[in-house]
């Protein structure tokens, strides 16, 4: 995905860019990210936290505890509601951006499909992504930009 990239809440109050490759790009099977979209799943991509930049406007925040015991701050338009990004108080130097609020979705390639034991059944997934029942390891997409 070439860099840097924006994105913004469905308002306009709040702009980002990105100026990091993401780790890896994903559709999020899982209960929380269906209710987060209000939709069948989220699509997600991990990048560096350091090469987010809040171009416009201060994102809102609230905590929860994901099914792992982890604490996630999830960061929201405080106008509009529309979910922008989240950081695991586990992995501070990743941040997990939500793809609806870029300008351009459609560039981010879906590599994986994640919680799939919890995916609704009329949801087709690609055959080309990598499947996993619940949370993986992404430590091969961490360390294949470590190269």
């Amino acid at each position: 995905m070439p860099t840097p990239y924006s994105g913004a809440c469905s308002c306009g109050a709040i702009r980002y860019t990105c100026a990091a490759e993401p780790f890896v790009s994903y559709a999020c099977h899982c209960t929380a990210c269906q209710k987060r979209t209000a939709s069948a799943f989220g699509i997600n991509m991990q990048v560096p936290s350091d090469g987010l930049a809040i171009e416009q406007g201060t994102p809102k925040t609230r905590v929860r505890t994901a099914d792992s015991g982890n604490q996630l701050v999830q960061h929201f338009c405080g106008d509009c509601g529309s979910p922008l990004y989240s950081i695991s108080e586990a992995r501070k130097h990743i941040t997990v951006i939500y793809v609806g609020t870029l300008d351009d979705p459609g560039s981010v390639p879906i590599l994986a499909n994640i919680w799939t034991e919890s995916a609704l059944p009329w949801v087709h997934m690609s055959p080309d992504a990598e499947s996993y029942g619940k949370a993986p390891d992404f430590t091969k997409y961490y360390a294949a930009r470590e190269t």
